[in-house]
């Protein structure tokens, strides 16, 4: 079955799962205080998002992240509440073995980019120990807020690779119990992707390069517990939307040698080769403006995943902190759209002088 996109569906998430936004805490907070809070209510207050909160289009069970930044070396081993013999391997490629009685199955990894399909226990999952990672994630999400999670568990390319990945494998389905999905390219799940240490909407500094994991503990900094499964990613610049890929009670991974496509180009209100008066206002516009972000120049350089972005909330959440430009002098505005399920679209241009 070939993963949904969002060309198909407007989205690369299913809408089961929902988000509610946090508020926003600065990240020099002494000692990383908890900061947890909800939906806002009619007096303009957030209230509580509960540990049962969705990971729609951004999951909120989010925190402020330690103020040093600091993380488990990659790679080390579990605490010691956490340990677990070290796996075996039987003779197609490191599956760990145990027991039939070990646990139910958790977790179905299959699609035709893997070589067969595999399922996998908890315990399973836990006897990796060279797989084992200990990360902290900076996350954004829609709001947006700016926030961290703490999660352990296996590499997801350490697991991928023990369940036999293709090599052709291009895109990924992940999907909970309760139905909810979200896709990704190779690139959001191999690529090089990071964590700030100081992450604010004015501002995020202090990156690491984290894998994606699938955790089975995690959790707001500094309370992270046992939970059920889920996937976490880092971002490939701290505006990047990651919290709708950490899909709750998660089930089943598929693989897929089809890719997921890319996204179309930002569109321009004012024409590439315009004249317009002083005071003309521009508005940068998508086909799917809530799953992606546009990320612009003015000044005819090429725009990053650091350059200032155009959208930074969404339709349902904050569309007022979308705002055209307003034009003063002659410009090159160059843009380009990204989100999560496709490739960052090309880049266009938009030369426009004024008079």
């Amino acid at each position: 079955m070939a993963p949904a996109t969002a060309g198909e569906t407007g989205d690369t998430t299913s809408p089961i799962q929902s988000e509610e936004p946090l508020t926003h805490a600065e990240p020099s907070d002494p000692g990383g205080t908890i900061v947890t809070t909800g939906t806002p209510g009619p007096d303009g207050t957030d209230g509580a998002v509960g540990d049962n909160e969705g990971a729609g289009q951004g999951d909120q069970h989010q925190a402020l992240q330690a103020s040093d930044g600091s993380e488990t070396e990659h790679g080390s081993p579990p605490s010691p509440d956490n340990t677990s013999a070290p796996a075996s391997a039987d003779d197609t490629g490191g599956i760990a073995l145990v027991p039939e009685d070990d646990g139910p199955v958790i977790l179905t990894i299959g699609g035709d980019g893997v070589n067969t399909e595999t399922t996998w226990t908890l315990n399973q999952l836990q006897a990796f120990q060279d797989g084992f990672r200990d990360i902290t994630y900076s996350t954004t999400n829609n709001w947006p807020s700016f926030s961290a999670m703490t999660a352990q568990g296996v590499s997801l390319p350490y697991l991928l690779r023990q369940a036999g990945l293709a090599d052709n494998a291009a895109s990924f389905k992940f999907t909970s119990t309760d139905g909810f999905y979200t896709t990704l390219t190779y690139d959001q799940v191999f690529g090089t992707l990071y964590s700030y240490a100081d992450h604010s909407a004015t501002g995020s500094s202090g990156e690491y390069a984290v894998e994606s994991i699938i955790a089975w503990i995690w959790g707001d900094v500094g309370k992270a517990r046992p939970e059920n499964i889920r996937p976490f990613f880092g971002q490939s610049g701290p505006w990047e939307v990651n919290t709708s890929s950490f899909v709750k009670n998660l089930c089943k991974i598929e693989v897929f040698t089809s890719t997921a496509g890319v996204w179309d180009v930002p569109v321009s209100s004012v024409a590439d080769g315009a004249t317009v008066s002083e005071g003309t206002e521009l508005e940068l516009s998508h086909s799917n403006m809530d799953s992606v972000r546009i990320y612009y120049t003015l000044d005819g350089s090429e725009p990053d995943y650091y350059s200032p972005v155009y959208n930074p909330s969404t339709a349902y959440f904050q569309p007022q902190l979308t705002k055209p430009l307003v034009l003063s002098e002659s410009i090159t505005v160059k843009a380009f759209a990204a989100g999560l399920g496709r490739e960052r679209s090309a880049t266009v241009t938009f030369v426009i002088t004024v008079e």
